[in-house]
């Protein structure tokens, strides 16, 4: 009998290999045969799963947001709340080699999203995710603790100063050389966190 393909696993290594083409030679290089070679695949087979350029780079969006989403996932929850929304935020950054690949592929793609129609929704439900996110986590936060009342108009200032904050974080983590120190990027995030339960106690 022949073998039955997974198709699923097949997608999300060819964005794999797509992830690294764009890390190795930029975004101007991510093309089907490219991508085919570096997965050790047929361009044929390739072009039937993506049968366009933008369907592969939207797939690539999308496996960033689902690797995110897994790494949050595995949050362990019963921590403290406060240690757990800090723990949830963490993986939002790329502090290792995995993580810091995702933010150069997110990175680049965001900027072909700014010209090209056909990336601009898988684009803009990532962000929006990520804006989501960090408004839930802030809620969950307002409401752990003897913090009076934090209004919601509260939690949504705050969750786009803490969405623009890991979005800083994380464009000079990707900046900087791989083997500088990260500590730095995630004491901000702490700190940052830890002044706002203040302000939330007065």
């Amino acid at each position: 009998m022949p073998r039955r393909i997974d198709h699923r696993a097949r997608e999300r290594e060819v964005a794999e290999a797509a992830w690294k083409v764009v890390a190795r030679d930029g975004v101007g290089q991510l093309s089907v045969r490219n991508v085919a070679e570096e997965a050790g695949l047929a361009t044929a087979s390739l072009r039937r799963a993506f049968p366009t350029q933008d369907a592969l780079r939207a797939y690539c969006l999308e496996l960033v947001r689902e690797r995110t989403q897994a790494r949050i996932n595995a949050v362990d929850q019963n921590l403290p709340v406060p240690d757990f929304v800090e723990a949830c935020l963490l993986q939002l950054l790329p502090l290792d080699d995995d993580r810091r690949l995702e933010m150069e592929v997110f990175i680049a793609i965001g900027v072909l999203a700014l010209t090209d129609s056909a990336l601009r929704g898988p684009y803009g439900k990532v962000h929006d995710e990520l804006a989501l996110g960090c408004t839930s986590l802030l809620g969950m936060l307002a409401h752990d603790g003897p913090y009076g009342d934090v209004s919601d108009a509260d939690i949504d200032i705050e969750s786009k100063h803490l969405h623009a904050l890991v979005d800083g974080l994380a464009l000079h983590l990707v900046r900087q050389r791989r083997t500088e120190p990260t500590d730095w990027a995630t004491e901000i995030l702490s700190t940052h966190l830890g002044q706002l339960r203040d302000r939330w106690r007065q």
